[in-house]
């Protein structure tokens, strides 16, 4: 008998044992289902949000309560978790448009997603018009019935004023004579009112048609906005010594001194508010002033609103177009790296709106039905100049041209 290789068999048998009594258990257990899947029983808002910015909530259960432990998809792309807990999720939506999305939850440690919910969401800013690559968008004006007027020039020429219907489709409003006008607005009986810096004003009437040349300003005066008031005056503004009051029903008009260069005006809750460029302590700054306005339309002492070149941070920016909320936010339209930002009401404090969906420059808004604002976006590296519809998720402040 060969007992070496009988005491060989035996070692080996033995080592075999001793590793079968020292190794651990196998990391699948086919009896481990994973933890539950999570499930959703209500969103809010129910039907759909906006692309980017919109904030949802998501109540269910078997969420987690560490945010970065739950993923909300929304369609392809993943929404972002600002607050979590087992029975509730708040979302901010990512940027993806569409109907009929997909909105599921996955839960680190469920093997399954929960069940899916059609979602839909908006876009929060996006072009809007049919507008050809060779137009290009200046002043813009809006009626109150979802129709955007825009100044168009093409090249070296004029494209008039096209009326830009709900649906985006143009219609010659104001025939093709003007290269371009800086400012629009709609005054009372539908006239359409405009400037194009020079000394004088120019009217359309209701409907359309050529414009007519209204009133002439004082000698080397040049305008670029204006708005109306609760009396009835047409307050017009440029890079003058002076803003002039008018009468419409008269053609009267009213200087009031101050010398700024202002690109942009809009009345609001008892003041004029002025986007200007002024001399102060020996230097040139950016800054929205307000003047009060009393019941015979006379105005009273300016004063700083926002002093925009102080407390924004862009190099050497400016505040260009205005713009006002029905609950007191300021718009103001830049050319630094916000296009827009958004003024909390008496002016202290801003964030920029919808950072990283809008561009700059923000040069003329035009506020349109509900929370739709329109503004002329200037031209970017390659990108075009182009006009832009914002959902502000908030109402216009009363324009009185239209009343």
């Amino acid at each position: 008998m060969n007992y070496t290789y009988i005491i060989t068999v035996l070692l080996f048998a033995i080592l075999f044992i001793g590793c079968e009594e020292d190794s651990p258990g196998s990391l699948f257990d086919p009896d481990d289902r994973g933890n539950p899947a999570p499930q959703i029983t209500a969103v809010d808002p129910p039907d759909g949000s906006l692309a980017g910015v919109g904030i949802i909530r998501i109540t269910g259960t078997n969420f987690s309560s560490t945010p970065h432990h739950n993923i909300v998809y929304i369609g392809t792309r993943a929404a972002r978790i600002l607050e979590a807990s087992q029975t509730q999720l708040v979302v901010q939506a990512p940027n993806e448009v569409g109907d009929g999305l997909r909105l599921r939850v996955s839960v680190a440690g469920a093997v399954a997603f929960s069940n899916e919910i059609s979602y839909s969401l908006e876009p929060a800013v996006e072009m809007h018009g049919t507008l050809a690559d060779a137009q290009t968008p200046w002043a813009i004006a809006a009626d109150g019935d979802g129709n955007v007027y825009v100044s168009i020039s093409r090249g070296g020429g004029s494209d008039g004023v096209q009326k830009v219907k709900a649906d985006g489709t143009l219609e010659e409003y104001v025939p093709a004579r003007i290269p371009r006008y800086d400012g629009m607005k709609f005054g009372p009986e539908g006239y359409l009112y405009l400037v194009r810096n020079l000394r004088l004003i120019a009217r359309v009437p209701l409907g359309g048609g050529a414009e007519e040349n209204w009133l002439p300003l004082r000698v080397g005066t040049r305008f670029v906005d204006m708005d109306f008031d609760e009396h009835g005056y047409l307050w017009v503004v440029g890079n003058n010594d002076a803003i002039f009051r008018v009468n419409v029903d008269d053609k009267s008009v009213e200087e009031f001194p101050y010398t700024a260069d202002i690109r942009s005006v809009r009345y609001f809750n008892g003041h004029l508010y002025v986007s200007a460029l002024k001399e102060i302590e020996g230097g040139v700054k950016s800054g929205i002033w307000r003047f009060p306005v009393d019941g015979t339309g006379n105005l009273g002492e300016p004063e700083m609103y926002f002093a925009f070149s102080e407390q924004y941070p862009g190099n050497n920016a400016i505040a260009l177009a205005i713009t006002f909320s029905a609950d007191g936010y300021l718009y103001i339209g830049t050319d630094g790296p916000d296009g827009i930002i958004e003024v909390n009401p008496g002016g202290n404090g801003w964030e920029p709106l919808y950072p990283g969906l809008i561009s700059p420059t923000g040069m003329i808004f035009a506020w349109g039905e509900g929370p739709n604002l329109y503004y002329t976006r200037g031209e970017i590296g390659n990108s075009k100049q182009a006009l832009i519809r914002i959902n502000t998720q908030r109402e216009s402040a009363p324009y009185y041209g239209l009343q």
